[in-house]
């Protein structure tokens, strides 16, 4: 409002210097003298329109923060961050009709079945079976969640070349970064289940080696 107080006070102090008097008191009028006036008010008339479009392109919301957001935060809520997580939420059945087919696919024997259902192998086989039903089922869901996020950022590339100015575009490579980092977060998940499984196959290793210790050694006593 200032801006344009000044652009009127400007225009009315041009037209009043372009009229002059002459020595009879007449008064005149000096056409150089305004149109040279005239030019100066439409170059300060330009440097507002500058000062605005400038303030404008750094400026103002352009929802960028909101593409594919809920989608990549209903993706990553499906496996925790520990595998402790993941093996509690299976057994608490979260993964749902994953953790049914992959049940069917593994095959596992509940433990009463065993002669002692306390024992080591008993416990051994019970983790082992929960750890791979798990690593199955969230492995299953964590690829899902980053064929989500590659969808959202082959969706925001799409939007690079129609950004409005430089804070949408700011807007959207802040919002294409947020959503590499769920990308990563989810490949990393992966990584760690797949640690985790292997861990527990070495697990089963060891505990196969010192059941077969343990026998021998009563064989031999």
């Amino acid at each position: 409002m200032m801006k344009k107080t000044v652009l009127g006070a400007t225009a009315a102090a041009c037209f009043a210097a372009a009229l002059g008097a002459s020595a009879g008191g007449i008064p005149t009028f000096d056409t150089a003298q305004f149109a040279q006036m005239q030019q100066q008010f439409k170059q300060l008339q330009d440097q507002y329109n500058t000062l605005k479009d400038q303030y404008a392109a750094v400026t103002g919301s352009y929802g960028r923060g909101q593409v594919g957001l809920n989608e990549s935060l209903n993706s990553a809520s499906v496996v925790p961050g520990s595998w402790q997580e993941v093996v509690a939420r299976q057994q608490g059945g979260a993964f749902g009709a994953k953790q049914a087919s992959y049940e069917k696919l593994i095959n596992t024997l509940p433990p009463d079945l065993f002669a002692d259902p306390q024992a080591q192998n008993a416990q051994t086989y019970q983790m082992s079976s929960n750890s791979v039903r798990a690593a199955l089922a969230g492995g299953d869901s964590l690829y899902s969640q980053v064929q989500t996020h590659m969808g959202n950022l082959a969706r925001m590339s799409q939007l690079v070349d129609g950004t409005a100015n430089i804070k949408d575009a700011q807007d959207l490579q802040n919002r294409i970064a947020a959503e590499n980092g769920m990308l990563q977060s989810a490949i990393a998940k992966l990584n760690a289940m797949n640690t985790n499984l292997q861990a527990n196959i070495v697990n089963q290793q060891n505990q196969a080696t010192a059941a077969t210790q343990r026998y021998f050694r009563r064989s031999a006593e």
